[in-house]
């Protein structure tokens, strides 16, 4: 999954989220200040995200993301580490 699909299906759950416009939303955007996201808001994010994209996202994993760049970068991250299946 390229990092374009990535960011529209993490701007997806983001409006879904917060329920505002994410026109607006760069990878320099904060998560807190610009977005208004606190941590159960980011958490249920997270939550949505493992089910998306069959991820496991650790909570140690968000001590460093501070911007949606930072999020879109950790998700990015996981998904390309996903065990590659085999088609039958």
């Amino acid at each position: 999954m390229d990092r374009q699909a990535i960011r529209a299906s993490l701007l997806e759950l983001l409006q879904l989220e917060t329920f505002e416009s994410v026109d607006h939303v760069t990878d320099a955007t904060n998560l807190r200040t610009g977005l208004k996201i606190d941590s159960v808001d980011l958490l249920s994010m997270a939550l949505h995200a493992e089910r998306k994209f069959g991820i496991a996202i650790g909570s140690d994993e968000f001590e460093g993301v501070k911007t949606f760049g930072d999020l879109l970068n950790l998700l990015q991250a996981k998904i390309a580490a996903r065990p590659k299946t085999k088609a039958a």
